[in-house]
C-alpha cells in the first residue's frame, strides 16, 4: 500500500466502499437468485403497495411485486371480473406447491407505519397448487382515509344541521325537560298507588304460579295417568280386532257379489232405478202440494178465497144458518 499513489488508493476505497454498499442492499433488499413463477393479483384498492413491495407468507419473504396496472374496471376474459389495478407477483418456486387455488392475497403492513406489503394466506390443503400465470382476486385492504373523510362530512353535516337549527332544538329539549319533569310529579304523587299495583301484580303471579303447580300435580296425578292407560288400552284393543272385522266385512261383500248372478244384478239395479224413480215423483208431488197449500193461504183460487176471505166465510155461515132456519127454501124460491 505504501509503494501505491494515491489515486489508486482512492479507487480501491471506493471500490470497496460500491462493494459494501451494494452487499447491503442485497441484504435488506432481501434478493434472490432462486427460479420464480408468476401469480396475478386483482384489486380494486391496494392501498400504497408500490413495485418492489415484499410478498410473504407467514412473516417470512418469498416473493415480490413486480408491477402494478392499471386497468380501469376493464372485463377479463379469462376471469368474467373487473378489477381497477392488477399486480404481477413474483413468487419463489420452493412454495410453490404450499400456495393453493383457494389462497388469499390481502394487503398488510409491518407495523402501523410500516410500509405496506403482499400477505398469502395460504389456502387449504386439500386443493391443487396455484398455476403459474393464474389471475386471482386480492382482498382490498380497509379504507381508513375514506372512513375519516365520510366520518369528517357527516360531522360537518350534524354541526351544520344544529347551528342552524339551534332554536328548535333548544325548545325541544325544553319540551323534553318539561315532559321529564311532569313524569317525575307523576309518578311522586302517585307512588303509593304504583307500589299497590307492583303488589298486586307480585300477589297474581304467585297465585298463576301455584295454580299451574296445581294443574301440573293434577294432570301428572295417578287418575290422568290411569285414564291415558285405559284410552290407550282400548283404542289398541279396536285396532287389533278393527283389522278382522274389516277383512270379514270384505269377504262378505266379495261373496255376495260373486252369488249374485247378472240378471239378479240387473234386477237390483233396476229396482233401484224405479225407487229413484218413485222418490223423484214423490217428491214432485210433495212440491205440488206445496204450492197448492201455499197457493190456499194466500187466498188465490175459489178453494183458496173460501177459505181466506172473511167476508165469504161469513157470507156462507149466514146462508147455512138462513137455510137451517128456513129449510123450504130448497124447494120454493120467494
Amino acid at each position: 500500500m505504501k509503494g501505491l499513489s494515491l489515486e489508486i488508493r482512492v479507487g480501491l476505497l471506493v471500490l470497496v466502499a460500491v462493494a459494501l454498499l451494494g452487499g447491503f442492499l442485497f441484504v435488506l433488499g432481501g434478493y434472490s437468485f432462486e427460479e420464480g413463477y408468476t401469480v396475478y393479483v386483482d384489486f380494486d384498492n391496494p392501498g400504497t403497495v408500490k413495485p418492489g413491495a415484499q410478498v410473504t407468507i407467514a412473516g417470512m419473504k418469498v416473493g415480490s411485486v413486480e408491477e402494478i396496472i392499471y386497468r380501469g374496471g376493464e372485463l377479463d376474459p379469462q376471469t368474467g371480473s373487473r378489477a381497477l389495478v392488477r399486480m404481477r407477483l413474483e413468487i419463489e418456486e420452493r412454495v410453490r406447491e404450499t400456495v393453493h387455488e383457494d389462497a388469499l392475497f390481502y394487503v398488510t403492513s409491518q407495523s402501523i407505519l410500516g410500509e405496506q406489503m403482499l400477505a398469502v394466506e395460504p389456502g387449504s390443503y386439500d386443493e391443487p397448487p396455484l398455476e403459474e400465470g393464474a389471475v386471482v382476486r386480492g382482498v382490498d385492504p380497509p379504507r381508513l382515509d375514506l372512513a375519516l373523510a365520510l366520518g369528517y362530512e357527516l360531522l360537518d353535516t350534524m354541526v351544520t344541521a344544529i347551528r342552524n337549527n339551534r332554536e328548535e332544538l333548544s325548545d325541544l329539549l325544553q319540551n323534553v325537560a318539561g315532559i321529564l319533569r311532569s313524569l317525575n310529579s307523576i309518578l311522586s304523587d302517585n307512588r303509593e298507588t304504583i307500589d299497590r299495583i307492583i303488589a298486586n301484580v307480585d300477589h297474581a303471579t304467585a297465585e298463576a304460579a301455584a295454580l299451574a303447580q296445581s294443574a301440573r300435580a293434577t294432570v301428572d296425578g295417578p287418575e290422568v295417568r290411569r285414564i291415558v292407560d285405559n284410552l290407550d288400552r282400548t283404542l289398541a284393543t279396536v285396532a287389533r280386532d278393527l283389522e278382522p272385522i274389516l277383512a270379514d266385512t270384505r269377504a262378505a261383500v266379495s261373496n255376495v257379489n260373486d252369488a249374485l248372478g247378472p240378471e239378479q244384478r240387473e234386477q237390483i239395479q233396476s229396482t233401484i232405478e224405479n225407487a229413484a224413480e218413485l222418490s223423484e215423483r214423490a217428491n214432485r208431488t210433495i212440491a205440488e202440494a206445496q204450492q197448492i197449500v201455499a197457493h190456499i193461504r194466500e187466498g188465490r183460487g175459489t178453494v183458496g178465497a173460501i177459505l181466506m176471505d172473511e167476508e165469504i166465510y161469513d157470507d156462507l155461515q149466514e146462508m147455512i144458518r138462513d137455510l137451517k132456519h128456513n129449510p123450504w127454501k130448497f124447494f120454493w124460491r120467494e
